[in-house]
């Protein structure tokens, strides 16, 4: 056997007791008196065995924590029990027991401290908390739970600040009012601050109204605190699964916000061969294809009370936009007025798949093995959101099918889609009428539909709009019909995403917010008038409608085609008008989404290694990852000189990633920090006062206690005829104070010659 064996062998019980002791030592009660069953009194002094009295700090810090039955365990495993009680001081003055009375604040206060600058700092989890794999469900049942017991501590915590401040104030100061002695039991229960308890304190009768408001302040806030600390803490002791800002950056496209967000189309800004179909993708008909064969075909197929694709995606350079079509509907439950397109420019959402690309590549392929704080490549999913804007066009039409277009005395009639103040009274548009001989030379003898780009004058704000004349032929040579359609286009504030699953996919939902629009907006789906108009000449119009080739039909007559519209018959009622809307809106949208279509970012990632044939993540990787903390934005991966940003538009791509986090976002989650923080300052505030001036007891904590102390006092009026109950807080009101009786202690409602103060480190039977 080892000699550190045999030593450690060595050390009996008894050895280990006497260790104990001799570290928590204090002097005994040098006149320690014992009073027997039958009434005799012994007294041991203290140069005998070793008094219980030794061992107070230990009783002290026992009680201090609820283990008072713990404590009297261990004297009966060493047999230094006392078979009776034995005199006790009542308020001590020793900074060590002082400190280990309030050893109970340390667990809740600590708990509270660091969930609530875990929460405020931020912090990203991943998509999964620790631990088994598959679990999270059980994980956060454990935190649940965890934090039922937190709060149970806090409690302690707080019924024991409480008892100490009332046990000052009765019994060393001028007293508390009756009712005031039971606060630190009763505080737990909402139904106290309504209690005769509480009501009696309040009116009572203190030394002087400081001391009063300082304990009924007091009251309250405990009271509250005891009651939401537990929803508090398992507020913020649980991460929240959901998107949390994971960096980004800021990047320039090469044109300037004028440019990239022009009100003007005009037919200069377009190559002259796009005037037919040579698949050039920049061409304002670009991807005509996918309207004819991915979304149209479905109007032929359509059932009653059925409904069309809302979103069709259209392949881009770097990126697949989703377009987002709306048909004129009178039903109840979707009305809608016009017809409607929106989708994002092109260039934007080339920027966001390549930018999104980057993060995708930092937290997955570089960050990860460095060691770094941020845990991003942890995530159910990541989103990339721009804040920009994107086209949006309306269409109504006028059914004019009874117009013979030759006649001079027929008018047509187009709607007025800037009227917005008219529409919201009246629940529709108001009609423009316009002269007959602007129209009269349209053929309207073609084999399929026509369609003509024109202008027209809206009085409602004295601006012009495009417009369009279509002609659909009548069954076997009968009466065409003659449709007028208004266009209104605008640029709409958006918000522009894709994600890390599917980055080169990107979605949009237009953003009606205060602080993108003027107040008043209108945020219906393309209701807004505040929104600034694009104004669309017909020349530029008319590259929207090539030859394509496909038995010389024009796009808008396949497009038609392959909605099953071939003549005024070939549809049902007034499908035909909302057919019409419906192709002109998404044509014009899917050209406007296509203007700088081959622009995109400029600039250099900063420190990138030009002469290595794999890539670097020096810097670049640094600006893309939050800032400040584990969680937030970014920088800027480009590195771009002052000149050419004056010729470019500067845009932010934000991060964010999902999965599990604490942060300080959200009112509740706030709210449950400050409530946290608020507890922790008020008993650690307390705790150091009371290291300071050195004073500690374990006197009169519970009911019993104080039913004892009530039994060993001196019968007063005070408390006449409450044997039965005490049914008024007048009772409550009466100031009372704890007093000694030479060597008794007993509550007093009234001052006797013969009380004096409880003094401090004096012993009391």
């Amino acid at each position: 056997m080892t000699g550190w064996s045999t030593l450690w062998l060595s050390f009996s019980p008894s050895v280990l007791y006497a260790i104990i002791m001799r570290l928590f030592h204090e002097n005994a009660d040098p006149n320690q008196r014992i009073v027997h069953s039958g009434g005799a009194i012994t007294s041991r002094h203290a140069s005998n065995s070793p008094s219980p009295n030794q061992r107070s700090r230990i009783r002290s810090l026992c009680r201090s924590l609820g283990l008072g039955l713990f404590y009297e365990t261990w004297q009966k495993l060493f047999g230094t029990s006392e078979a009776h009680e034995t005199r006790k001081v009542a308020i001590r003055e020793d900074r060590l027991i002082a400190a280990l009375a309030g050893t109970i604040h340390i667990i809740p206060a600590s708990i509270a401290i660091s969930i609530a600058a875990l929460n405020s700092y931020g912090y990203y989890i991943g998509e999964e908390l620790a631990g088994p794999q598959g679990q999270d469900d059980e994980k956060l049942a454990g935190l649940q739970l965890a934090a039922k017991l937190h709060e149970l501590t806090i409690q302690a915590s707080l019924a024991a600040m409480l008892l100490q401040y009332i046990r000052h104030e009765v019994a060393l100061q001028k007293g508390l009012p009756f009712g005031a002695l039971f606060a630190g039991h009763l505080f737990k229960d909402v139904s106290f601050l309504w209690s005769s308890e509480f009501w009696g304190t309040a009116n009572g009768t203190f030394a002087n109204r400081q001391d009063k408001w300082k304990l009924i302040i007091l009251l309250v806030i405990c009271t509250i605190i005891g009651l939401t600390a537990g929803p508090a803490s398992a507020t913020i002791l649980k991460p929240r699964m959901g998107n949390w800002p994971a960096g980004g950056t800021d990047f320039w496209i090469n044109a300037t916000a004028a440019e990239l967000w022009s009100t003007d189309a005009a037919a200069a800004e377009v190559p002259v061969t796009c005037s037919n179909d040579t698949s050039d993708k920049s061409c304002p008909h670009g991807d005509w294809q996918t309207l004819a064969y991915d979304y149209f075909p479905y109007w032929s197929r359509l059932e009653k009370k059925g409904y069309l694709p809302d979103t069709l995606r259209i392949p881009g350079l770097k990126s697949i936009r989703e377009l987002y079509p709306k048909i004129r509907s009178t039903s109840q439950q979707y009305s809608q007025r016009f017809s409607a397109a929106t989708t994002q420019y092109s260039v934007v959402a080339d920027s966001i798949a390549e930018t999104g690309r980057l993060w995708g590549w930092v937290v997955a392929a570089a960050w990860r093995s460095k060691g770094q704080p941020w845990r991003f490549w942890s995530h159910k999913e990541a989103t990339f959101t721009v804040l920009a804007y994107q086209p949006i066009v309306h269409a109504r039409c006028a059914n004019n099918s009874l117009l013979i277009l030759s006649s001079p005395k027929d008018e047509v009639r187009f709607y007025d889609l800037r009227d917005i103040a008219a529409f919201r009274k009246n629940g529709d548009f108001p009609l423009i009428v316009e002269s007959h001989s602007t129209y009269a030379n349209i053929d309207n003898t073609n084999i399929g539909p026509s369609l003509t780009w024109t202008t027209i004058s809206q009085p409602s704000n004295k601006t012009t709009a495009l417009a369009a004349i279509v002609v659909i032929p009548g069954e076997e040579k009968g009466t065409p019909g003659i449709f007028a359609c208004t266009v209104d286009a605008r640029v709409a504030p958006a918000k522009i995403q894709s994600t890390r699953n599917l980055y080169k996919i990107v979605t949009s939902h237009l953003k009606p917010s205060s602080t993108w629009m003027p107040a008043g907006t209108d945020a219906t789906y393309g209701g807004s008038n505040t929104w600034p108009a694009i104004s669309i000449e017909p020349q530029w119009a008319a590259y929207l409608n090539p030859k394509t080739g496909e038995g010389n039909s024009t796009v808008f007559q396949t497009l038609t085609a392959a909605a099953g519209l071939q003549d005024m018959n070939s549809l049902e009622g007034s499908t035909t008008g909302y057919l019409i809307e419906s192709v002109l809106a998404t044509m014009i949208v899917n050209g406007l989404a296509r203007r700088k279509y081959k622009h995109g970012i400029i600039g250099d990632l900063k420190d990138w290694d030009f002469d290595s044939d794999l890539p670097t993540c020096d810097s670049w990787c640094r600006e893309m990852m939050p800032l400040h903390g584990s969680m937030g934005d970014g920088g800027s991966v480009y590195t771009l000189g002052e000149s050419p940003q004056m010729n470019a538009t500067k845009l932010t791509m934000r991060a964010e990633s999902t999965g599990y986090a604490y942060s300080p976002k959200g009112f509740t989650t706030v709210l449950s920090i400050a409530i946290l923080s608020t507890y922790s300052c008020i008993v650690l505030t307390h705790w150091a006062y009371m290291i300071w001036v050195k004073e500690s007891s374990n006197s009169w904590q519970s009911s019993s206690e104080i039913a004892a102390l009530a039994m060993n006092s001196r019968p007063t009026e005070a408390l006449y005829n409450t044997g039965a109950g005490v049914e008024t807080s007048r009772i409550f009101r009466q100031r009372v104070r704890i007093v000694s009786v030479g060597e008794k202690v007993e509550l007093s409602f009234k001052a006797q010659p013969d009380q004096e103060s409880i003094a401090l480190n004096g012993w009391y039977s």
